[in-house]
């Protein structure tokens, strides 16, 4: 009884504690991490492997670190100033890329990715917010598809007669077509059909992990309007926001590379779910796992 009275207390204690606390927490985690990024041993010269990396990519250190933990013979590379580890899994070379946050900071990274490392595929992986009542803190999205959620018109109207946030339609961003060998105007990018069926079978297979396969939307904004997440989910029909995705997808699109979006929800509005940092492991392993069944597969059939 005791021990139950104790541990009533603890819970007790967690849930009334300072926001700041929580923030606090999470700056410390990543300044560890960030120490044990700069004791691996940093590259003195330019990545070469005989086979073609698979390239993983977080935006921040606790969307990278269970991911680095997992290679062999980590190896850092610096470029512009952003961060690649790179080592071996399963006996294949792994690219680990820490994008930073946001849609330019993602694509200069996977740019860079692909011109250093020259990648056989790019998944993206992290953490993003629940765009839908059905998926919760700590559920995983596979991205059937991205979309760039800020990229779209508006009707002109008046000074003076406010704004309806459902007046717009997709304008989409501009992606080569290799058609008609010019950029044109694109609203959505889709996973690669290989990566999205491997993705579902580890989801069929790890029953650890609750998946929902949708589509994730990015735009550069924490989106908290639960109404206007409701008219996105309405819609596009997203399942989850985030800063990232659909910019590495048009990147892998414009140079012909297979990719793929995996999410774990870390926050949901709808469902008034607060933000968990320490969900973000999980969209970790999901990748890795996802990268052994490519390599399996696809890379050593």
């Amino acid at each position: 009884m005791k021990k139950l009275f104790a541990l009533l207390i603890a819970a007790l204690l967690w849930a009334t504690a300072p926001a700041h606390t929580f923030a606090q927490d999470k700056d410390a985690l990543t300044a560890s991490i960030e120490q044990y990024y700069s004791s691996l041993p940093q590259a003195k010269r330019d990545y070469k492997s005989r086979l073609r990396p698979i390239l993983i990519q977080g935006a921040m250190n606790i969307e990278t670190d269970a991911l680095v933990r997992s290679l062999k013979k980590p190896v850092v590379y610096r470029y512009d100033n952003y961060l690649f580890v790179a080592g071996t899994y399963r006996n294949y070379p792994i690219v680990i890329s820490r994008t930073e946050q946001g849609l330019a900071n993602t694509a200069a990274s996977t740019i860079l990715a692909i011109e250093k490392f020259n990648p056989i595929a790019v998944i993206n992986q992290g953490t993003a917010g629940g765009s839908d009542p059905a998926v919760h803190v700590g559920d995983i999205v596979i991205g059937e598809k991205s979309i760039p959620s800020s990229a779209f018109y508006t009707n002109q109207s008046p000074a003076g007669a406010g704004v309806d946030y459902t007046d717009q339609e997709m304008r989409g961003v501009y992606a080569y077509d290799r058609v008609d060998e010019t950029f044109k105007r694109r609203g959505e990018f889709f996973a690669d059909r290989t990566l999205l069926e491997l993705a579902k079978r580890v989801a069929a297979s790890e029953k650890e992990f609750t998946v929902a396969t949708g589509t994730i939307a990015s735009a550069d904004w924490w989106m908290s309007w639960v109404d206007y997440i409701n008219f996105l989910r309405e819609r596009y029909g997203i399942t989850a926001s985030e800063m990232e995705t659909v910019s590495a997808a048009q990147i892998c699109h414009n140079a012909n590379i297979p990719f793929i979006g995996i999410r774990v929800i870390s926050d949901n509005d709808i469902n008034d779910e607060d933000y968990r940092f320490d969900v973000s492991d999980r969209s970790q392993k999901f990748a890795l796992l996802l990268a052994e069944r490519y390599i399996i597969d696809v890379l050593r059939k």
